[in-house]
C-alpha cells in the first residue's frame, strides 16, 4: 500500500498556509502567477493535463 504524503501550499513571503492536502495514491497540480490549467482529458486510468499561459491583456 502507498504511504500517504502531506503537499503543503504556503505564501514564501509570510509563511501563512494556503491549503494543505493529504494524497494516496493521487495527485496535485500547483499553479501560479499567470499558468492555469488549459484542459483535462481521460482516458481509462491515464490523465492527461494541458497547462497553459494567460495571454496579456491588451
Amino acid at each position: 500500500m502507498a504511504e500517504p504524503i502531506k503537499v503543503t501550499v504556503s505564501n514564501p513571503s509570510t509563511g501563512e498556509v494556503l491549503q494543505e492536502r493529504i494524497l494516496v495514491n493521487d495527485y496535485a497540480v500547483v499553479c501560479a502567477g499567470d499558468r492555469y490549467v488549459k484542459s483535462v482529458q481521460i482516458m481509462g486510468s491515464t490523465h492527461m493535463i494541458a497547462v497553459a499561459k494567460e495571454k496579456p491583456n491588451g
